[in-house]
């Protein structure tokens, strides 16, 4: 996912914000305004909540608002650059999930989220980014991850279903897999329990609410271009050159016209 990060990087912060905040309306839609649904007692204050992968603290600002209690939330990301410059009262914190968590923050929180960053995981992979998560987390809390399904996606027109494809087989060459199918599995061999898994439609362009018609096509479509610039150096990868250039400009013609769906795989689980 280098490539991916420096074409993002190249084309400036902003864009990308404005894309994850895109994403993160047509999510919030597609789960009813639940952000969380891992049964933490959101009713009680004072619960310590970490977004890792927060970009700048978007999914953070969300739950917050939703909240008639106060709590203390925590944001961290790679890319420290992210960050807002007012932090509003979220502690922000440079971290790569890939690396061992500072001591400062074992065992002090009741929910660790992840959404939308298992890819880079690669190449090592998912379960021991999931399985780090644990000491994290005070006795009873929970992790709650969510991942779009790229390998079984729902039905749709030939070019989400080649983006589907082209993204499933992107992520298997660089060592990251079928995340989303797997974080189930993932979350039960760490050594969590209580584990559930909930699936949930996300609906695109045409077949979104009107006022999500436009920001849910850019959400998905954003990405595009730095994927497939990362898919063109699959060796197994099953597209042309060409196809995959053609690929975002077709993508964002069949939401416009027909509009599509992807499915949300939400998998928590709570350590003993």
């Amino acid at each position: 996912m280098d490539n991916f990060m420096q074409m993002t990087k190249k084309l400036g912060h902003r864009p990308e914000l404005l894309r994850l905040a895109a994403l993160d309306a047509t999510y919030d839609d597609a789960l009813g305004g639940n952000l969380v649904l891992a049964p933490v007692d959101m009713g009680m204050p004072g619960k310590k909540i970490l977004d890792s992968g927060t970009a700048d603290g978007t999914w953070l600002r969300g739950v917050r608002s939703k909240q008639s209690v106060q709590h203390d939330y925590y944001g961290s990301d790679v890319e420290g650059e992210l960050f807002p410059e007012d932090p509003d009262g979220i502690t922000y914190f440079a971290h790569s999930f890939k690396n061992p968590w500072p001591e400062q923050y074992h065992s002090i929180f009741d929910l660790v989220h992840i959404r939308g960053s298992m890819a880079g995981s690669a190449p090592e992979g998912p379960a021991l980014v999931i399985k780090n998560l644990l000491p994290l987390l005070k006795p009873g809390g929970w992790v709650q991850l969510m991942e779009m399904n790229g390998s079984s996606p729902p039905q749709n027109g030939p070019a989400m279903t080649d983006f589907a494809k082209m993204a499933i087989e992107m992520f298997t060459a660089i060592g990251a897999g079928d995340f989303a199918n797997n974080s189930k599995r993932f979350l039960e061999e760490a050594g969590f329990q209580n584990v559930q898994e909930r699936r949930v439609l996300v609906n695109l362009g045409k077949m979104a609410k009107p006022e999500l018609h436009d920001i849910s096509i850019h959400g998905v479509t954003g990405p595009i271009v730095s994927l497939t610039s990362v898919a063109k150096s699959n060796p197994s990868c099953s597209f042309t050159h060409e196809q995959l250039d053609a690929l975002p400009i077709r993508v964002k013609a069949e939401l416009e016209s027909q509009g599509g769906r992807m499915e949300a795989v939400i998998a928590f689980g709570q350590k003993a």
